[in-house]
């Protein structure tokens, strides 16, 4: 598994809980450190858990699934909407375009001003690549998170273009705009232009899911996943001391996993029982 640690001999366990009794419903131990191979086998795995149990095989159609950002690509979007399952699955973006978090300090702003603070050595500049684009809407957040306003859009050189700048206020009390403005005591926000197709492609699975995942409601059902399998994990790692696996090889990491979700689940019907 490659982890931010180096490459090391491991696996990762993922779990599906329901939202009702977090109740583990399916879970499997993995040796990669990545999680979005993992998306078509869990589902496909809890499909199989209520096809035995009690004969639904289209449970993935009745049921909301919720996942973080480490379960979002493409090819997993595209995975959902063809067999009609209601996901909400979060790209790493998802908080930037949450107006809720607009005004938030993160933890790179945080590190970016206490540097500078202390007179560290300046990052390097932000390239088109850290900014938010989205050719879908025609929007653009800049990496603060802070949204940017289009003042162009038409021909440069030939080439059919969209630029963005950011606003004055933004961008002069910004902690980072030593990493984005040429000049920190410049006036003016920064600018970025992208190149433009000349036909409009239609929106991909990643851009549907953003639609959807964007909306008040999407927001909403979005939020319960934090509650819903976080606590899950919490228990297993905190009460039950599972903060690694111990054993070698597939088979038995596996074997150990599913021991450790079973009592989790044995417990949850020891106290919840009959509700």
């Amino acid at each position: 598994m490659k982890t931010s640690k180096g490459v090391i001999q491991g696996y990762n366990g993922v779990a599906a809980v329901d939202s009702k009794h977090q109740i583990i419903v399916h879970a499997e131990a993995y040796g990669a450190g990545q999680e979005q191979h993992t998306l078509e086998p869990m589902l496909f795995g809890i499909q199989r858990q209520f096809k035995q149990c009690s004969g639904d095989e289209h449970i993935l159609q009745h049921a909301r699934i919720t996942a973080d950002s480490g379960f979002h690509s493409e090819a997993n979007m595209k995975l959902i909407y063809r067999h009609g399952i209601d996901g909400y699955i979060a790209d790493n973006q998802f908080r930037k375009r949450d107006p809720r978090f607009a005004d938030s300090i993160t933890f790179n702003e945080a590190k970016a001003q206490r540097r500078k603070e202390r007179g560290g050595q300046v990052e390097q500049r932000f390239t088109l690549a850290d900014f938010d684009y989205d050719p879908v809407t025609e929007t653009c957040r800049c990496p603060a998170g802070k949204p940017m306003w289009k003042r162009f859009k038409g021909k440069i050189a030939d080439q059919d273009m969209i630029s963005f700048q950011g606003y004055r206020q933004h961008c002069r009390d910004c902690p980072l705009k030593h990493q984005c403005l040429r000049r920190v005591s410049q006036t003016d926000g920064r600018q970025v232009s992208f190149a433009l197709s000349d036909r409009k492609a239609a929106p991909g699975f990643i851009e549907k899911m953003k639609q959807k995942i964007d909306s008040p409601m999407g927001r909403h059902i979005y939020s319960q996943r934090l509650g819903t399998v976080e606590p899950v994990f919490g228990n297993l790692e905190s009460n039950k001391g599972l903060n690694r696996f111990t054993l070698r090889g597939k088979n038995k990491v596996n074997a150990q996993w599913l021991m450790y979700c079973m009592v989790h689940n044995i417990e949850k019907i020891a106290t919840q029982g009959q509700q």
